[in-house]
């Protein structure tokens, strides 16, 4: 799949995300609805009021609905009792039930029955009730891009399936090395939809599928992040957010043409140079429509920002820029020396480690700076100590471990740094060169 098509899906979500959202309220006190109403139509939501649980479904069965409020105590038909029974129609929708201080029994038991997403005390502030809403459909839309990204997977497998079957004799072996693929495939997906933590692998794989890009190169990146953030004592929640924005900081630059990606910054144009640097904000737009993703999104946005306020985009400056683009920052640039891509010059790691010294207080943080230095001496000192050796496929042995990823001609990481072989991985190893016609090389510890 080309880098177009990967950024085409990751905007799927954006563009059903700009689709008109529609509310169900229901209440039998009409001065209740017309609040409901008055409250959310100016995000842009289209409501629909039912003043009873019969009417209620009645506009559920006629109407599209993405999302349910509907007060408990109602005459002849309770809110938990009309929830389950719109369950009936519409087996996914989310609900909200609208309850006061009496009806906590009833509460209870519509929670425990499965029949309701969540529910509000009444009164209700406006911002909890808003922010609840926000969240169940940003879920109910997770849920239908996982299914949406099932689907494709399985009409892609079966055309492939269908092409296959036109191969010549010769092929026979290759297509057998893609039906194993496609199991594992099929497999990466099933565990997709269990695991968010999944989706961030997709996206890093799919990050590290251009050449020039700095996770590619340097995939220490991220867990020097993570170390960084461990060692400034923040709390898990913010050391896994930065983790996972080390993984995905460059996702914006799928979109970038090689030409800016190849070209140190001090090389580029005024007019590229301003092109490039909008990858933060393309990367940021992906994930803030992902439940649980904005976070890491806004670290990955403000991660170019520097304390003198010569950063991009926003041009922060000193507390206004986040902890965790503090974080990210300093381990970004500290590879970018090294890999040429700041200044046109390959640093050394020890003169990387100088620049960032010399400029903290300017542009970085100075007591982060401090910490980092440990956890970068350290980490030479390892790739220092490492002996290695170069060998093909048919000079492995079981019990080799290899000392660096290895990875086939289009940079897609085939197994990751420190696995040790097996007599099946070092058969499957000789049988994907030779299905590809691709020699692989593998560095492994002495």
């Amino acid at each position: 799949m080309s880098n177009n098509s990967n950024i085409q899906i990751l905007k799927n979500e954006s563009d059903e995300n700009k689709k008109k959202v529609s509310l169900l309220c229901v209440d039998d006190e009409r001065n209740i609805l017309v609040s409901l109403k008055r409250l959310f139509r100016k995000d842009g939501y289209e409501i629909f009021l039912a003043e009873s649980g019969a009417e209620g479904l009645q506009v559920l069965r006629e109407k599209k609905i993405d999302l349910i409020i509907s007060d408990m105590r109602m005459p002849h038909m309770d809110g938990a009792e009309f929830l389950s029974l719109a369950k009936e129609i519409r087996k996914n929708i989310p609900s909200i039930l609208l309850t006061g201080f009496s009806d906590q029994d009833s509460t209870i038991r519509a929670i425990n029955e499965g029949k309701i997403s969540g529910y509000i005390s009444k009164p209700w502030e406006d911002g909890e009730i808003k922010l609840k809403v926000s969240s169940l459909l940003k879920i109910s839309r997770l849920e239908r891009e996982k299914e949406r990204l099932l689907l494709l997977t399985h009409k892609q497998n079966k055309q492939l399936r269908n092409w296959n079957k036109t191969l010549e004799q010769k092929v026979t072996d290759r297509v057998n090395e893609l039906k194993q693929a496609e199991g594992m495939l099929d497999k990466a997906y099933e565990e997709l939809s269990n695991s968010y933590e999944e989706v961030i692998k997709l996206l890093s794989h799919a990050i590290c599928t251009k050449e020039h890009m700095l996770t590619r190169n340097y995939p220490e990146l991220p867990k020097m992040a993570k170390s960084l953030a461990e060692k400034a004592e923040l709390n898990e929640y913010l050391i896994k957010q930065i983790y996972y924005a080390g993984l995905l900081f460059e996702l914006g630059k799928l979109s970038m043409p090689e030409s800016l990606l190849e070209t140190p910054l001090g090389s580029l144009s005024v007019d590229d140079l301003e092109k490039l640097m909008t990858y933060p904000e393309i990367g940021a737009s992906v994930l803030n429509d992902i439940a649980n993703f904005s976070d890491t999104a806004r670290i990955i946005e403000h991660h170019y920002e520097y304390l003198d306020g010569s950063g991009a985009p926003g041009a922060l400056a000193m507390e206004e820029i986040p902890i965790g683009c503090k974080v990210l920052g300093i381990v970004k640039d500290y590879f970018l020396l090294q890999a040429g891509n700041y200044d046109g010059v390959k640093h050394t790691p020890k003169q990387a480690r100088e620049f960032l010294n010399k400029n903290k207080i300017k542009l970085y943080d100075e007591e982060l700076v401090n910490l980092f230095m440990d956890i970068a001496r350290n980490n030479e000192d390892e790739i220092e100590a490492v002996v290695e050796k170069k060998l093909t496929s048919r000079q492995l042995r079981p019990g080799m471990i290899l000392s660096r990823g290895c990875s086939n001609g289009n940079g897609l990481l085939l197994i990751n740094k420190g696995k040790a072989f097996t007599e099946e991985i070092i058969t499957r190893v000789i049988a994907f060169e030779k299905v590809y016609d691709v020699p692989l090389e593998f560095y492994v510890k002495n």
